[in-house]
């Protein structure tokens, strides 16, 4: 009986053993799970601490009492964040202990007692946590050179990539029209000046006298229209009315009989002395000086007459046309209508404007006695500080005839050539201190809160390995850059180092910076 309640203690210890046995396996399995979490983690989280300790205790006994306690504490913090520039230190400390005591009696009583503690614990901490972004080297400042006047480029001193100092000719305009136009300034100057001096000078007696003079002149007028035309002029305008219409009346009915009897007689003893006067010439036509002789003057004068009788024969006979028969009516029609105007004089209408003629040639020779007023040599004054300004202008076109480097820097772009037109306001050249550099990175929407204007940041440049730089940010964007593939913004970077001859605008860089979580 006493055998066979040992061998059942026997078989009760080995089960608890076995117990015991299962669940350090399972013990161990949580460890290497944690464990292989830990070593997820990137080697660049070096500074998280992950102690885990681990005891088992089996411990056998005259009284049979089964304890089974796992404590197991894990404690991890950790950061999602994690750009291309961190350093994290990871600790793992795995202790484990084990210790097995068995004791075995025959006797009735027999106890058994496992003890089993396991505290695994693993702790991941980031004091700090380093935040990148990646971005491009740009060039602080471009300078945009500018045409400020229109003119043909004659020449283009520089190339992209020439090195200039400040003042340096980049372009030069051809300056032809603007040496004519510094000339017609000159000009304008002089007249300008000779006007206002000649308004300084004050009224001349030549001036008076000839104020005077139209004054006179319309007194005169005045008085004639008051009185009204005289009897010579009456019938001197009845005359030259009756006269045009005579002509008139004969241009339309023709010649008279007796006009045409007086004209045939005329032609018919031209022709008669023509006759004659040949006779006489050809009796001596065979001498040598026939042709200087009387006879030969006689026939070229009765020839002469002959043909102008001729002609005015000719014109009598021949029926007047449309444009002269009109012109004689207009001129027989003015006449009349003058002659019309005189009989009616004088009328209101016409002393009135003769009275007005007087007062303004009164006005005029006060004018003339005053000489110019303040307001007529103000505008002379300043009709030659306009043509000065003109002239100004013109030489300061001439000037920036020549456009020069504003700056020390190198030629980025040039965009004239010799021959071509340019227009004032465009950019004939773009160039920039090369050496006078910036990093502009992008940084996430989820990390912008923790960037602030001062915060140094390490800069590694792709094209330089091996080599670092520092920066410092000097701007913030307000706003997201548009058009990117994810919400971001702009901060840009000043470089706080001294040699930077190796860096050039283009290459792509990363910034890290040191944020506190």
């Amino acid at each position: 009986m006493i055998r066979s309640i040992g061998r059942s203690m026997i078989i009760l210890a080995c089960f608890l053993i076995g117990c015991a046995m299962l669940l350090l396996m399972q013990f161990d399995s949580r460890i290497s799970s944690s464990s292989a979490q830990a070593a997820t983690i990137p080697h660049t989280l070096r500074s998280a601490s992950s102690p885990i300790a681990q005891t088992s205790t089996v411990t056998s006994t005259d009284t049979v009492t089964t304890t089974d306690e796992v404590t197991t504490t894990d404690e991890v913090t950790s950061t999602e964040d994690i750009t291309s520039s961190e350093d994290v230190t990871s600790t793992e400390d795995l202790t484990s202990s084990e210790e097995m005591t068995s004791t075995e009696d025959a006797a009735p009583s027999r106890a058994v007692t496992p003890t089993r503690a396991v505290a695994p614990t693993t702790a991941v901490t980031s004091a700090s946590r380093p935040l990148g972004a990646v971005g491009a080297i740009e060039l602080v400042t471009k300078y945009q050179v500018v045409l400020d006047v229109d003119g043909k480029v004659s020449e283009v001193a520089v190339e992209v990539g020439d090195e200039v100092t400040e003042g340096d000719l980049l372009i030069a305009l051809d300056t032809t029209d603007m040496e004519a136009a510094i000339k017609r300034a000159e000009m304008n100057v002089e007249g300008a000046r000779l006007a206002f001096e000649e308004l300084s000078k004050g009224p001349e007696a030549g001036d008076i006298a000839l104020a005077e003079a139209n004054l006179a002149l319309a007194e005169e007028a005045l008085a004639k229209a008051e009185i009204g035309p005289t009897e010579d002029q009456l019938n001197a305008a009845e005359s030259g009315s009756a006269a045009a219409w005579a002509a008139y009346n004969d241009l339309k009915d023709g010649p008279t009989p007796a006009q045409m009897v007086q004209m045939q007689a005329a032609l018919k003893q031209a022709e008669l002395t023509l006759q004659q006067a040949q006779r006489d010439y050809d009796k001596i036509a065979w001498q040598p000086d026939a042709g200087t002789s009387s006879e030969g003057s006689a026939l070229q004068s009765a020839t002469i007459s002959y043909e102008s009788t001729k002609a005015a024969y000719d014109e009598l006979i021949e029926p007047a046309s449309v444009a002269d028969l009109q012109s004689a009516l207009s001129g027989a029609y003015s006449a009349q209508d003058a002659l019309k105007q005189l009989q009616e004089q004088p009328t209101e209408g016409s002393i009135g404007e003769a009275r007005a003629n007087v007062a303004v040639a009164e006005a005029n020779l006060e004018k003339t006695k005053q000489g110019a007023t303040e307001t007529a040599l103000r505008t002379a004054e300043l009709a030659v500080e306009g043509t000065l300004l003109d002239l100004e202008e013109a030489k300061s076109d001439l000037n920036e005839a020549r456009v020069t480097a504003p700056i020390a820097g190198t030629v980025l772009q040039v965009n004239v050539e010799p021959g071509q037109v340019g227009s004032a306001g465009s950019v004939v050249v773009v160039m920039a201190d090369t050496s006078k550099i910036k990093l502009v990175v992008n940084v996430e929407q989820k990390d912008i809160s923790q960037i602030q204007l001062g915060q140094e940041a390490e800069i590694s440049i792709y094209a330089l390995p091996g080599r670092m730089y520092t920066g410092v940010v000097e701007k913030i964007a307000p706003v997201s850059r548009e058009g990117a593939a994810f919400v971001g913004f702009p901060v840009t970077l000043s470089f706080t180092d001294d040699d930077l001859d190796a860096v050039r605008p283009g290459m792509t860089a990363s910034a890290t910076f040191a944020t506190t979580q």
